[in-house]
């Protein structure tokens, strides 16, 4: 390979490089929660987060018998205890916490949602990076995962009393699916 490409390319990274720096020191990207993510930025993130997810699928076997009452009802408790401080539920008001998280986190009882259980136990396992979701892998087991994805499987439309029945928890009120 000619001398002049090879300069030519390394003063290219070089540059690159140094852009890069320039960027990261300049403190021009706002990082504060408060003010939403430009669109192209937003979706950059999604984008990157969604492919990195979605190839890390593979192997994830879904156990038999999730569908069981009392593990929907033990995934509800573990909602009920790590959960709604971020993603609410019907019948509740969002807390400090979830208003404060940009970007918000989703709303689990959407009733169009269509959660997939792998999905949802790789989320739940592993956290993701700058969102405010943390990795449950390191505190709880993976049955204790699944039995929460369990509960979330049936979490779209769930009314508000549906709700409190499974996770325990006081709304307030009963007469409302989630939207």
């Amino acid at each position: 390979m000619p001398v002049k490409i090879v300069l030519t390319v390394v003063v290219c990274i070089l540059v690159a490089v140094a852009g890069l720096f320039g960027f990261i020191y300049s403190g021009f990207y706002d990082v504060a929660a408060l003010h939403p993510d430009k669109p192209w930025v937003a979706w950059a993130l999604h984008k990157t987060s969604d492919r990195a997810i979605q190839v890390r699928l593979a192997g994830i076997e879904v156990p038999p018998g999730l569908d069981k009452p009392d593990i929907v009802q033990a995934g509800g408790r573990l909602f009920g205890a790590n959960c709604i401080v971020c993603h609410s539920g019907p019948g509740l008001q969002p807390t400090a916490i979830a208003q404060g998280i940009n970007p918000a986190p989703p709303n689990l009882f959407r009733a169009n949602r269509h959660p997939r259980m792998d999905e949802m136990f790789w989320f739940i396992k592993n956290g993701v990076k700058m969102t405010g979701m943390p990795g449950f892998g390191k505190t709880h087991p993976d049955e204790d995962i699944w039995a929460l994805c369990a509960f979330l499987r049936t979490a779209p439309g769930m009314s508000a009393q549906d709700f409190a029945d499974k996770t325990g928890i006081r709304v307030l009120s009963s007469d409302k699916p989630a939207g």
